[in-house]
């Protein structure tokens, strides 16, 4: 479909060469000698450029530039002037014009450069624009449980605020969509969120792989830090970054700015800084490994979300939800789970929470053969503890025995779901931490500072 031009130019001569140009170049044009009649065509219809003499009747071009811009800032305006300046110029583009072209105009050739550029340029950002649209969708919460829509109201409540914002929860319930939601939907999300896995940070690439390098002038390479300026930048599982790193952190955040390795030049953070934690960070603080005026910096603002046994009447929305985008991502047929086949899941644990349900459809709809899943296909996977268990109850025990041997056998197997996480460990088992620490104590299960 060709493209579609508006010139608004009092100057009759100047929009019929236009007009010319443009239509020999296979556009599509409208023409008006006004800024008033040109206000009047953008109000019925669309235009992907509009040309727009600043000096005119009725209504200065800058005048009609700021009315469009009301209308959508997004529309591609080239103002034209035969009395501009540099002053004139920068003011036009801080009001929202693409470009400026002073009269006379330049030649045809130089003038269709420039034209097909900011349709271009156009059609990258509408690209851009669907992508960023596609990706927010891909990344919706799913649930109605007062809890996760309490989550989606502080990504809306905290989206524009560039405040450090400290995201907690179980491995699974999904850090990483929220801090995709945050960023997608703030006014960075035309700039880069750069996701840094914290475990990866360490060694003596550090200070290269977080503030970049320069050698004999030259920048051999760009840091983490300075790819993310104006965008987010994600410390994925903050809990995972050893003492020195936590450092330097510290002192970037404290100070707003940060040197290239090798350059006593100061670059300015205009950086969102968001963190993920599956950790009790207190807990890490109390024994020695995380920095205590860091956690203070990172949890300025913070978002909890539950587990998926604490909301688990979301468990059919989830799955309906997957179940389709599953399916249609390998064009197979929709399946259906039924009511009896929803209950028995709802009634499992998921210490893996909404991953490990993921996974679980996934897996159950290439295995299933029929359009319909049942509860007798509904089955926990088996482990280790379950020969155990089958072994424990073939035993000559007491009951007292028995009862001891099954208690460790579960509290053990709790915590392996929760990789010894003790605040996790014990909200599953609904006990008090203290309590969880003494049946530790009494079957000899270490704590998690002692596991090598």
């Amino acid at each position: 479909m060709a493209k579609r031009i508006l010139i608004v130019d009092d100057e009759e001569s100047i929009v019929d060469s236009l007009s010319l140009i443009l239509r020999h170049a296979n556009y599509e044009v409208d023409a008006c000698y006004d800024g008033i009649a040109a206000l009047q065509k953008y109000a019925k219809n669309s235009y992907d450029l509009i040309l727009l003499d600043i000096k005119m009747p009725k209504m200065d071009g800058m005048e009609v530039l700021d009315k469009i811009m009301e209308l959508n800032k997004e529309q591609l305006v080239i103002m034209i002037s035969g009395h501009g300046n540099i002053e004139t110029a920068v003011e036009a583009t801080k009001r929202g014009a693409y470009y400026f072209l002073e009269k006379p105009l330049p030649d045809i050739s130089e003038l269709l450069v420039t034209f097909k550029n900011a349709i271009d340029f156009k059609i990258s950002r509408d690209e851009l624009a669907k992508y960023r649209s596609k990706l927010v969708e891909s990344n919706k919460i799913i649930g109605s449980n007062e809890r996760i829509k309490n989550v989606i109201e502080l990504i809306e409540k905290y989206k524009n605020l560039n405040l450090n914002l400290l995201i907690t929860g179980e491995s699974g319930t999904g850090k990483l969509l929220v801090a995709n939601l945050l960023h997608y939907n703030s006014n960075r999300s035309d700039k880069p969120m750069v996701v840094i896995n914290c475990a990866n940070i360490k060694g003596s690439n550090v200070d290269e792989e977080l503030f970049g390098i320069v050698e004999l002038g030259e920048i051999k390479r760009k840091g983490k830090l300075e790819d993310s300026i104006g965008g987010t930048i994600l410390f994925d599982e903050i809990s995972n970054m050893n003492l020195d790193v936590q450092s330097k952190l510290l002192k970037v955040i404290d100070e707003g700015k940060f040197n290239r390795v090798g350059e006593s030049k100061d670059i300015n953070t205009d950086i969102r800084f968001l963190f993920t934690t599956n950790r009790d960070l207190q807990s890490l603080i109390a024994e020695g490994n995380f920095r205590e005026d860091l956690f203070h910096r990172i949890n300025v603002m913070n978002i909890n979300i539950p587990p998926l046994r604490e909301r688990i009447d979301d468990l059919p929305l989830l799955t309906e939800y997957f179940v389709e985008q599953i399916c249609n991502a390998y064009n197979v047929s929709l399946k259906i789970f039924t009511e009896s086949a929803l209950n028995r899941m709802k009634s499992f644990r998921w210490p893996g929470n909404v991953r490990e349900l993921k996974n679980f459809i996934e897996r159950i709809l290439f295995t299933v053969e029929r359009d319909q899943i049942t509860v007798e296909d509904i089955e926990l996977p088996e482990t280790k503890h379950t020969k155990e268990l089958n072994d424990l109850l073939n035993k000559y025990l007491s009951l007292n025995e028995f009862q001891n041997e099954s208690e460790k056998m579960f509290l053990l197997k709790i915590l392996q779901d929760y990789k010894y996480n003790i605040s996790q460990t014990a909200e599953a088992l609904k006990i008090q931490r203290s309590h969880l620490y003494k049946l530790m104590g009494k079957y000899d299960i270490p704590t998690p500072s002692k596991i090598k």
